[in-house]
């Protein structure tokens, strides 16, 4: 969580131009590029493999916030 709060902060200094919702847009970019792991799936060209990931983006989101409510 702590290294994701200093990107968060360092992708508001580095689009400060951008909204809040532009610059989660942003983060989440930037975690996917920097991931050895998703970067040889798109380089693979594992369709598959990218379709299940996204998927399970999706429902990550919606566990966010289910654990954010929660508190």
């Amino acid at each position: 969580m702590e290294i994701y709060k200093e990107l968060w902060y360092k992708v508001k200094e580095e689009y400060n131009e951008q909204t809040a919702f532009g610059n989660v847009y942003n983060m989440n970019i930037e975690v996917l590029m920097s991931n050895p792991f998703f970067e040889s799936r798109v380089m693979l060209g594992e369709d598959e493999h990218l379709r299940m990931l996204k998927e399970g983006l999706a429902k990550s989101f919606d566990k966010s916030v289910e654990f954010v409510l929660k508190g």
